[in-house]
């Protein structure tokens, strides 16, 4: 079926991008192959992690399905869906001594969420992607583990417009709002942007232990092997120095002009090693280290 029926409301598509279609929670035939499936990625993967998604369900959708229209018509609602869905596969996951890991909608979203009782804290993780810092409390403040993905930090496929070939947003003379030239998570998210984005802003000593880390996220919609070098790197490298080493010196300043020169110096040696990283200086900045800094007062 057409993901966005002509005349629809957003609220009413049949999914948030084509093509259409999710698992139907009701049909046996969901979990024989789904067992399969984590049978098989939990062989081929031996981490303790399992990512079990769960992430935008899309109403629209469900109340498509027959079977399901007549589970609504006798009560039952979307989120008991997922809470049957969740209640069907997390405890197989756990069986096979693996720490599942969610996207925060399965707890958080507005519309179909589940209840906390169907998610023990010391077998979940949530992985946060919307409202920042915010969501991220929210996570930590339920007693539950987290991995920061922030949408608007951490996705590198942000600022390149939309895959949609009828975008009205684009058609935008002088002035005016253009909505980030389309792009629903833009702007582009800079290698600085990712560097000083603090993942436990806001929360107590407590709530921080909670916070696992963070992870960079590259959809697929516009990105192929063409262009994978570039938005991966080096800005995915700036990401690792602020989680793994912090981005403040012993003074509690930020160390902005230090990283630029290591990241400089770095991405111009995965370029010499065949990795297309995107240039963030011109090569006269690093032959003369610390001239492309402004002189800052004292």
């Amino acid at each position: 079926m057409f993901w966005l029926p002509a005349g629809s409301d957003w609220g009413d598509r049949l999914a948030s991008e084509p093509g259409t279609g999710h698992l139907n929670p009701l049909n046996p035939k969901t979990y024989q192959v789904l067992k399969n499936v984590i049978r098989d990625v939990s062989i081929l993967f031996p981490e303790t992690f399992y990512h079990g998604g769960a992430d935008e369900i899309v109403p629209g959708c469900w109340k498509a399905d027959p079977t399901i229209q007549s589970f609504i018509a006798n009560g039952g609602t979307l989120s008991q869906l997922l809470e049957t869905f969740v209640n069907s596969t997390l405890p197989y996951i756990l069986s096979l001594n693996r720490t599942v890991v969610y996207w925060e909608d399965v707890l958080l979203d507005g519309i179909v969420k589940v209840d906390s009782s169907f998610l023990p804290k010391e077998h979940t993780i949530l992985q946060t992607w919307n409202s920042g810092t915010n969501n991220t409390k929210r996570i930590v403040e339920a007693g539950y583990r987290a991995i920061v993905s922030s949408s608007d930090f951490y996705y590198l496929d942000c600022g390149h417009g939309d895959f949609l070939g009828n975008d009205s947003q684009y058609d935008q003379q002088a002035g005016g709002e253009s909505l980030n030239g389309g792009s629903w998570c833009g702007p582009f998210k800079t290698w600085q942007t990712i560097y000083d984005y603090d993942i436990t802003y806001g929360l107590s000593e407590d709530e921080a232990k909670l916070v696992l880390g963070g992870e960079v996220a590259l959809w697929s919609e516009q990105a192929d092997p063409t262009v994978l070098d570039a938005r991966i790197w080096p800005r995915t490298s700036a990401m690792a120095e602020t989680l793994w080493s912090g981005n403040r010196d012993e003074y509690g300043k930020k160390r902005s002009a230090e990283a630029t020169d290591r990241l400089n110096e770095w991405r111009y040696r995965m370029v010499s090693r065949g990795v297309k990283a995107e240039p963030i200086q011109p090569l006269w900045c690093v032959r003369n280290p610390g001239m492309c800094n402004a002189v800052e007062s004292s």
